[in-house]
């Protein structure tokens, strides 16, 4: 019952890891020390491109719109650092004796990873009561993957699908409201498109069927 309750755990957190993004120029908040008892602090001019594509990939576009709406916060950021005597981001006002910083972000799309979190969290909440119950590992395993493989790939497809759909919504800002109303319609629509299937698999004894049967 120990190894259950370590799997379970184990479980847990591999569901929980990795789940937070952040999307377009969003960032982790992060806590700087105090530089302002700095005497000789730096000034610098930050060489600051965006492109559109893999950083591996030689064809990777540059997005000057969207490298110049960004200037402004980043010039803000750094200023606020207190690690630079002068910050600046425009070619021109380059003095000589500044330190030059070169910067390049690179956007795109997900490697994939979310969907296979999406599938460690579908499956960690089927597993963790059989495991409770006394189940084996093994048993556990296979029970939570007949129950819900089916479900969360239409789920995670229709979601997907949908969010491409929605104009805007996979670009969005993880603090606008058009980004949280795509997620809820999509996930929505996604356990609609889902239900058929669940009810179908139960009626046959298999998907949660399986699971039910053990609670």
């Amino acid at each position: 019952m120990h190894i259950g309750k370590m799997l379970g755990l184990a479980l847990i957190t591999l569901s929980m890891g990795g789940c937070a993004s952040f999307t377009k120029d969003e960032v982790a908040p992060v806590t700087l020390p105090s530089k302002a008892s700095y005497a000789n602090k730096p000034n610098v001019y930050v060489d600051f491109k965006f492109y559109q594509g893999e950083p591996t990939n030689a064809a990777a576009a540059e997005v000057p719109q969207a490298r110049d709406m960004l200037k402004p916060q980043l010039q803000k950021v750094l200023t606020d650092s207190g690690l630079f005597g002068r910050v600046t981001l425009d070619e021109f006002q380059k003095q000589p004796g500044d330190y030059s910083l070169r910067l390049k972000v690179y956007n795109h799309p997900p490697g994939g990873g979310q969907l296979v979190l999406a599938f460690i969290s579908g499956f960690t909440l089927t597993a963790i009561p059989l495991l409770r119950r006394g189940l084996g590992v093994g048993e556990t395993v296979r029970i939570a993957l007949a129950a819900d493989a089916a479900s969360i790939a239409i789920m995670e497809l229709v979601d997907n699908l949908v969010m491409l759909a929605i104009p805007g919504a996979m670009d969005a800002p993880l603090s606008s409201v058009l980004f949280w109303a795509s997620m809820g319609v999509a996930l929505a629509i996604a356990g609609v498109a889902a239900f058929p299937v669940n009810r179908w698999l139960i009626s046959k004894g298999k998907g949660h069927a399986l699971a039910h049967g053990h609670h």
